[in-house]
This record gives structure tokens, sequence and C-alpha cells, in this order.
């Protein structure tokens, strides 16, 4: 039986996401691995997850294997690994500051959950002015396609969307990806 947050369209996207990494790694470009990982109580979780966390055996408690990457999927030296508690990557995180200080401005979001993580992660993203706001379509992903494609007619229109197929071109154009992992 998989984690109770396992994101059933996930896996898909995993060889994408990979591919995404290693142009980002071959090009230079700032890569930073955002996860969920709780305290074994369940403290520092959303309200409505917490029942979740009990005995300490939670689905994403740090050092369980649910709060470990995707098969196919490693930080290397030079990554950068956020933890982080809630959906966004930017909340209650220093992810703004460690972009900024890096003279960041544009950024390749890829990773789980779609109407979730993704995009509270690109909403925060645009909200900080981040000057270009990539999702790769076919590298993000929901528990069903028709919830994973429906989000994108909501995002705004400062995003940009594309396939994996211009992965390589849109690399090119931005100096940060973010993995954003459940």
């Amino acid at each position: 039986m998989g984690s109770p947050m396992l994101v059933a369209g996930g896996e898909a996207v995993v060889p994408a996401v990979a591919e995404a990494v290693a142009v980002a790694r071959e090009r230079g470009i700032f890569v930073v691995w955002v996860v969920r990982e709780h305290d074994p109580s369940g403290r520092d979780v959303e309200l409505f997850r917490r029942h979740l966390y009990s005995g300490g055996k939670g689905p994403t408690v740090k050092g369980l294997k649910g709060a470990e990457l995707a098969d196919g999927l490693f930080i290397k030296e030079g990554d950068y690994k956020l933890v982080k508690t809630r959906f966004s990557a930017f909340f209650a995180t220093h992810l703004d500051s460690v972009l900024k200080t890096q003279g960041i401005k544009n950024l390749v979001i890829v990773g789980v959950q779609t109407p979730n993580c993704i995009r509270q992660t690109v909403y925060d993203a645009v909200e900080l002015d981040y000057e270009k706001v990539i999702v790769l379509i076919d590298a993000t992903a929901a528990a069903r396609p028709d919830i994973h494609l429906g989000e994108y007619s909501s995002f705004t229109l400062a995003l940009l969307f594309y396939s994996p197929c211009q992965i390589h071109m849109e690399l090119a154009l931005v100096d940060s990806l973010c993995i954003c992992l459940n």
C-alpha cells in the first residue's frame, strides 16, 4: 500500500521531472528540491491532515518512506533542499530569500500536486514579483488528469506553460528550477 500522500498521477511525471533536472544541471541552473517533512507528532501539519499522524507514523515524517524522493530523483551536490510544511514552497520558509540572494528572477516549476502545492507556489512566486514563472505541464501532476489540466485554466495570465519538448529551450530562459514534491 502506498503512502496516503501519494499522488496517483505523480509517478508518471517522474521521467519528465528527471529530464528537466538533468537539463537544468547541464546548464548550471540552480535546482531547488522542495519536500515535505513533518514532525512525528503532526503538530506542524495542516489541521485537516493531523489525523494521519498518530504514534509518530505520519505519511511524511522525516526519515520515513513518505518523505523520500520518488525513485529516479536524486539531490546532488550543488542542488538545494528546502523543507516545507504547507502547500506553497514560499509559505513560512526562506525560499524567497535564498532565490533573491542568488539573484534569481525567473522560475520553472515542476512536481506534484497541481491543485495544491504547484498552484500555491506559483501564486506566491507571482505575488513575490518573480519576472517569469514557467510551469512544465507534463512534469506536473494531480490525482487525476482532469484535475491537473483543469487547474491550468485557473492560473493567471502572468504564467507560461510548456510541454517537455520545450524543456531545453525554456530552461535557457530561466535561472532556477523549483521542484515541488508533495
